[in-house]
């Protein structure tokens, strides 16, 4: 059974971080191992959330309880997300070292979940721990069209920055959230071929499609599918399930109602392949 460690936020009274990533690759049939960096009551964005981030030391005892087990060696990748501090970034940084040597064909993929619309909302610690650590062992990145103009100190304000952003990375990157004519797009870079799949406007989108996207792309791909097809799938989903959120004037995203959707999305938008230049 293909497996993905899934490093990232828990948040008891949200739909975010792991309870978005883990529901969504399961539902792919995707093992999934969870470890929180941060345990939270709620969002922050709500107030005070109660809980805290994990210690380092903690993870790296997790993670070691893991290899114990010989669980290494059954990860096919490694997805972070939200990190609680900065000191977490070498842990994990260790971590995939560690996995890779027992599974060479283990591949990491790091989304940043820096900000988004303009608002930083981690420290700059934890930002240049993200930038500067994690994101360079990164096999893949999957940033909004905001953190990919943080990792590159470019503007991003349509598709071409964010092809010419993206490919200044120099690997696969997944850039979400990127503002079309007719709504938004997510563009899939890599050293050979550039893929561009949008969906229409919707008024507002729940917090946690940006985890969700990241999810269910890397549960795609480890499962088997093609890039351009993952890509599709993927946004396909997640229009699907924000489009069931808002009927059902959910604030969170609406998972359990429109699981359905996950591995088998009503709508299918088709990837464009976009001419290297």
């Amino acid at each position: 059974m293909k497996t993905v460690l899934s490093i990232q936020s828990q948040v008891a009274g949200a739909r975010v971080g792991n309870s978005v990533a883990a529901f969504a690759m399961e539902r792919l049939g995707v093992r999934v191992f969870q470890l929180p960096t941060t345990i939270l009551g709620r969002r922050p964005d709500h107030g005070a959330p109660g809980g805290g981030a994990l210690p380092a030391a903690t993870l790296a005892s997790i993670l070691d309880g893991l290899a114990a087990d010989g669980l290494f060696a059954e990860i096919d990748a490694v997805l972070t997300g939200y990190l609680g501090q900065a000191d977490q970034a070498p842990v994990i940084i260790d971590a995939v070292e560690r996995i890779k040597a027992a599974n060479p064909k283990a591949f990491f993929v790091c989304d940043p979940v820096l900000g988004d619309e303009g608002k930083l909302f981690v420290s700059d610690g934890i930002a240049d721990a993200v930038i500067n650590g994690l994101a360079p062992h990164a096999d893949w990145l999957t940033p909004n069209a905001y953190e990919l103009g943080l990792i590159t100190s470019m503007n991003i304000d349509g598709l071409d920055n964010a092809r010419k952003a993206a490919r200044r990375i120099g690997k696969p990157v997944l850039v979400s959230s990127i503002r079309t004519a007719i709504g938004t797009g997510n563009l899939l870079c890599a050293p050979q071929s550039e893929w561009f799949c949008e969906t229409a406007r919707l008024p507002r989108a729940p917090k946690g499609t940006g985890d969700l996207l990241s999810a269910l792309y890397v549960g795609r791909r480890v499962r088997g599918d093609a890039p351009a097809i993952a890509l599709e799938g993927a946004t396909g989903s997640v229009y699907d399930v924000i489009v069931r959120s808002l009927a059902a004037e959910s604030e969170d995203l609406l998972l359990p109602g429109a699981q359905d959707v996950l591995g088998d999305p009503v709508t299918w938008p088709r990837a464009r392949s976009l001419e290297l230049t």
